[in-house]
């Protein structure tokens, strides 16, 4: 065991042999005489690490061999544990074993595990200490929580060792700012990435999709963003399109842009075998795919039938990659999401030989051992147990590595070849970019949806869990499918999944083949009235969420997140599960259970705003009325939230008017962004950036950066008193002198 300070809140440790570590971190330098608050020490390369009197790391076994690394640690007494990503079940994760392997598995039952992403950072909290722990291998990995409750913790990795970062900090919100240094700047989507989007496996032809949009366009409910799914290539081909179902690409493109709607294409990382397809041509003859145990390019059965996968590991590969996006973002894409890239596998021949015999010889005598052959023959496939001619990858100094050593990554290589191929054809212009697998580090390159989930009531109510940890590990950008992917919603159902999506930066409905159409109009007048009205006040939100947003990236603080976040000296915080903050000003207590119309809300620190009905209320906890047509959402008392006019897409008029909603006690003060939110001349300094300083007599605007333009002339301030007197006043922002001082009667 070796370990060295990068900071004074940073500690690496290397268990064993780390052979395939750090691919997803920013080099940085060891520093001395540093961490001083902190006392180290090993004991037969044990270690612990104590502040003050309170011991936070005890190791009390390590055993490393040549496949096999185990670290037994003391379990903290009392904590609760944050982080895994989305992972199904509680937002506290203690005392479950947790698998890392990146998995396509369409059940999301509450403990099924593992699933698409990788995310092995953790936060240990109690109202003594607080620290987190990133464990960073890119294969197999088990993190077991005290699942037996033998006051222990362990992990366990299939190598022959593995990097470990402790990160330090006094509350979760700095041990998220911490970690996340170690990565570099967060993904930024274009701003009508915040609108609402529209998806569905599939709308397989041009005349479909122009018919939801013109639809979309005639109610005017708002959408931004559609979706084409795999049935818009030739034959499920990469980069390709289905010239009979999508003749023109460009001119729909074109079609769509003129009435607002931006486009985007999924893209999967299996080739389809088959002479003369440019790019299995290419791949093949480059050498750019990854090999099976004899040397030959490796094969496996996805959509197309049979296909190989690019070596995403080689920097050359994901260059050529990179490159095949420029095509489709020349026929009018505007953005990507990446699919199937855990990698998802359905078979391979050597599998399909194993159930072949496994199969000749069962007749109906063997009962139950017939589906529970198939079932363990399918999952094992899953975890890999069953490819006995691994795939080879081969690293840029031409090492061979297996498959599994680094399975994790895969999604996070492919989500890098296409953000780098991207920002070297485009330079300046910001995608939407999706990724269903991803590690840590690929809030990099991509936002993350979570996956293939259900239209059950309970994954509705787990969806708040899974982005709240999303979040916590570095993810700001991502979502779920609104209405549920599998099985057909119910009309009350799709209203809850629309109320709370809502109030998640990527804000999607997408649906699978097979259930039931679920846009906004299919369950009649009454549901359509009232999820268009969800996504007006989605649309009124834009500049309130941009600004936070973007503030929290140039701040590393996530927008969405769990209670505890902002109150975490609340103990009752902890494990409130169904709340979380949006933004630094909005508390969202979504409903998520059928025939509810109100519900237990608890309110931490004093009063709030009810944004239903205007209405103040105190601390603690409290029934609220949720009647269908509305979420319950509420305002911190001395915050602000912003709001314009509702349009049907982003840039279909220029903003002239921002309301300032101000819910004012003591007084306070906060920041208002914005930039062209298309570009990256936000990095080159061109955006605006002004204070706003507010007390019960007075507001000051102070301009801090004004490189950008705005078209904005005219702020309403709507300011209600905590004891409940209400106060309105409008302000030429583009004709006053700055700074700005407003005295209020």
């Amino acid at each position: 065991m070796k370990y060295r300070w990068l900071a004074d809140n940073l500690l690496q440790i290397v268990y064993g042999d780390s052979r395939f570590d750090s691919l997803s971190i920013n080099k940085m330098e060891n520093r001395e005489n540093i961490g001083s608050e902190y006392e180290l020490s090993t004991v037969n390369d044990l270690l612990r690490v104590k502040k003050g009197r309170i011991t936070l790391v005890q190791d009390i076994d390590f055993v490393a061999e040549e496949d096999k690394t185990k670290l037994i640690r003391k379990m903290p007494l009392n904590v609760v544990v944050y982080g895994f990503g989305d992972k199904t079940g509680p937002l506290n994760r203690i005392q479950r074993k947790y698998i890392f392997f990146n998995t396509d598995d369409i059940l999301h039952t509450e403990t099924k595990d593992p699933l698409y992403k990788s995310l092995p950072f953790f936060i240990f909290f109690n109202d003594r200490f607080t620290y987190g722990i990133f464990v960073d291998h890119p294969g197999y990995i088990e993190i077991d929580l005290d699942s037996k409750a033998t006051g222990r913790y362990e992990i366990l990795v299939r190598d022959s060792g593995f990097t470990q970062y402790i990160i330090l900090g006094n509350n979760i919100k700095e041990v998220v700012k911490n970690f996340l240094k170690l990565f570099g700047e967060n993904y930024v989507p274009p701003i009508w990435a915040f609108g609402h989007q529209q998806s569905r496996y599939s709308y397989e032809t041009e005349k479909e999709l122009f018919n939801i949009a013109y639809k979309y366009r005639k109610k005017q409910i708002p959408c931004d963003v559609l979706y084409l799914d795999i049935d818009y290539m030739d034959s499920y081909k990469v980069f390709t399109w289905n010239k009979e179902n999508f003749p023109k690409p460009h001119r729909m493109t074109e079609k769509l842009h003129e009435i607002g709607f931006k486009l985007s294409a999924i893209i999967d990382p299996g080739i389809k075998v088959e002479e003369d397809y440019e790019i299995y041509e290419e791949g093949k003859t480059k050498g750019f795919f990854i090999k099976d145990s004899n040397g030959k390019d490796f094969e496996g059965a996805v959509w197309p039938g049979r296909v190989n996968f690019p070596d995403f590991l080689r920097e050359d590969v994901r260059k050529w990659w990179g490159n095949k996006y420029r095509k489709l973002v020349e026929d009018g894409i505007d953005g990507f999401w990446n699919d199937m890239n855990e990698p998802s596998i359905f078979a391979t021949d050597n599998f399909l030989k194993l159930v072949k015999e496994a199969i000749k010889e069962l007749n109906l005598e063997d009962g139950i051992l017939i589906p529970k052959l198939l079932s363990d023959y399918s999952d094992s496939f899953k975890k890999a147990e069953l490819i006995s001619e691994e795939p080879v990858h081969t690293t840029d100094s031409n090492k061979k590595v297996p498959h599994s050593k680094i399975k994790n990554i895969y999604g996070y290589m492919m989500s890098k070849a296409c953000f780098e191929g991207l920002k070297s054809n485009f330079p300046n212009k910001r995608f939407l970019l999706l990724s269903r697998s991803a590690y840590i580090g690929s809030h990099k390159y991509t936002g993350v949806w979570t996956g293939d989930n259900h239209s059950w009531w309970n994954h509705l109510h787990q969806e708040i869990s899974r982005i709240c940890n999303l979040s916590i590990c570095g993810f700001f950008y991502s979502g779920f499918d609104v209405g549920g992917f599998s099985e057909n919603t119910t009309p009350e159902l799709l209203v809850r999944f629309y109320q709370l999506g809502s109030f998640i930066p990527l804000f999607r409905n997408h649906s699978n083949k097979g259930t039931i159409n679920q846009e906004p109009w299919v369950f009649g007048k009454r549901y359509e009235k009232i999820i268009k009205k969800t996504i007006e006040n989605r649309y009124s939100l834009i500049p309130y969420i941009y600004s936070n947003y973007m503030l929290g990236i140039l701040n590393n603080e996530p927008f969405i997140r769990p209670l505890s976040f902002d109150f975490q000296k609340d103990p009752k915080t902890w494990n409130i599960d169904d709340q979380f903050m949006f933004g630094t000003s909005i508390m969202v207590a979504p409903v998520t259970k059928m025939g509810m119309r109100e519900r237990a809300v608890y309110f931490p620190e004093s009063s709030w705003l009810d944004l239903n009905n205007y209405e103040i209320v105190s601390k603690g906890w409290k029934v609220v009325k949720a009647p269908l047509e509305t979420i319950p959402y509420f305002q911190k008392v001395d915050t602000a939230i912003i709001r314009m006019e509702p349009m049907n897409y982003i840039f279909e008029k220029e903003i002239e008017l921002l309301t300032f909603e101000i819910f004012l006690d003591k007084g306070f003060e906060f920041y208002y962004y914005e930039d062209d939110g298309i570009t990256y001349d936000f990095k080159n300094d061109k955006y605006s950036l002004r204070k706003i300083q507010v007390s019960r007599d007075k507001i000051k605007i102070t301009t801090l950066k004004n490189s950008y333009k705005s078209t904005v002339k005219f702020w309403n301030f709507v300011i209600k008193y905590i004891d409940g007197v209400s106060k309105e006043i409008r302000v030429d922002i583009s004709a006053s002198q700055e700074p700005i001082e407003i005295f209020l009667p």
